[in-house]
């Protein structure tokens, strides 16, 4: 079947020869600006956007709005079950469209947005299924449990996966009910409500509001800046002031956050503790992967050197914040996210032994309290 008779089959399931043109057009490319569509179809520009307007109104495809309008197709399930339903003609044309659906790949954009907030889901879950690093996620207990699934399988594969939990009546025996109690995901709860949040692999940022909002709508970004600066929200207002969720979410030994690790551990560091680390990143001049396991050697932030009656906050770390390690080999510098003078930008530190060699009673508790950092 050619692309004129399946947008005829389109048109016998009551689409206009414009729309079915702009829903074949986005099926084969994927998502696109509407002046693409336009200029990849007989489809005129100023019939275009209310073409897509339609569309959206019909459920077959999303907007998105950004610096240009884009369009992106919805799964075409409504669509196939009434092709199906109009004989052999509409049902060949119904495979061939869901043939197409697989396709094509959705274009990048910087900043968009949809909506409904199920769009945003569906990105969230797409992404966790290829995270290779970090999620970190605030959300409520319902769509927790919508994107359960993707978080644990995520985190099995070894991603260091951060959930922040917005408190409601039974949270714990619900979250208990699905086995969360010895979970190896880290989970966290907070009693004031807020947006639906998750960063993933430091890129990727996904929001949509749960309460306060006027209207429904999403916003996605792919934006390395943009996720660094939600990245601090989340840490110093949805993660290091609330306790967590289970006792088992509370032993502590990996982090994605080298103000975290720092804030835990140099104090230790300068009780006169030796500290085995590996370091997952990349070196800074080359952009390539890499771990590294070593000492650690020192550590500096703008008050290292000032004297202090309270102790290390993220706060003092917030600016500047580095820490060297000795691999036996060399020593290495290594920055935060977004580092540009180190060797190394850390992505995940792992504390592999803490000893005082010098206090074998020290060396002893220090063992039994590594996990309660």
């Amino acid at each position: 079947m050619n692309v004129e008779e399946l947008r005829r089959a389109l048109e016998n399931a009551d689409l206009t020869k414009y729309e079915a043109e702009a829903y074949l057009t986005l099926i084969k490319y994927g998502q696109l600006p509407a002046v693409d569509i336009s200029s990849k179809s007989s489809i005129p520009t100023s019939q275009v956007y209310e073409t897509l307007r339609s569309l959206e109104e019909q459920g077959f495809v999303e907007t998105i709005e950004g610096d240009r309008l884009h369009a992106e197709p919805n799964e075409p399930d409504e669509i196939l079950d009434e092709l199906r339903s109009l004989g052999s003609l509409l049902t060949q044309a119904a495979e061939e469209l869901e043939e197409r659906w697989e396709e094509p790949e959705v274009d990048e954009h910087r900043v968009g947005v949809v909506k409904r907030p199920e769009t945003v889901y569906e990105h969230v879950r797409t992404r966790l299924e290829e995270a290779d690093v970090t999620a970190e996620l605030s959300m409520a207990f319902d769509q927790f449990e919508l994107l359960l699934p993707e978080l644990e399988a995520a985190a099995d594969r070894g991603v260091f996966v951060r959930i922040h939990l917005y408190d409601e009546p039974n949270l714990r025996e619900k979250a208990a009910s699905l086995g969360l109690a010895n979970s190896n995901l880290n989970i966290r709860v907070g009693t004031i409500p807020g947006p639906f949040l998750a960063i993933i692999d430091r890129n990727r940022t996904f929001f949509t509001p749960n309460t306060r909002a006027d209207e429904d709508y999403g916003i996605l970004i792919n934006d390395y800046i943009l996720s660094f600066i939600t990245h601090w929200y989340f840490v110093s207002c949805q993660w290091h002031m609330w306790e967590p969720l289970f006792e088992s979410c509370s032993d502590w030994t990996e982090y994605d956050s080298l103000e975290e690790f720092m804030r835990d551990v140099v104090p230790l560091f300068d009780d006169g503790a030796e500290i085995h680390i590996a370091v997952r990143g990349n070196y800074i001049r080359s952009r390539e992967d890499c771990i590294k396991r070593g000492r650690l050697a020192e550590a500096f932030y703008p008050t290292r050197y000032t004297s202090r009656d309270a102790g290390l906050s993220l706060e003092d770390l917030s600016g500047y914040s580095i820490i060297f390690l000795d691999t036996g080999n060399e020593v290495l510098s290594v920055g935060s996210w977004g580092a540009i003078y180190e060797d190394i930008e850390a992505h995940r530190i792992t504390i592999e032994a803490i000893n005082f060699p010098y206090n074998t009673e020290a060396n002893r508790s220090s063992t039994n309290d590594l996990t309660q950092l």
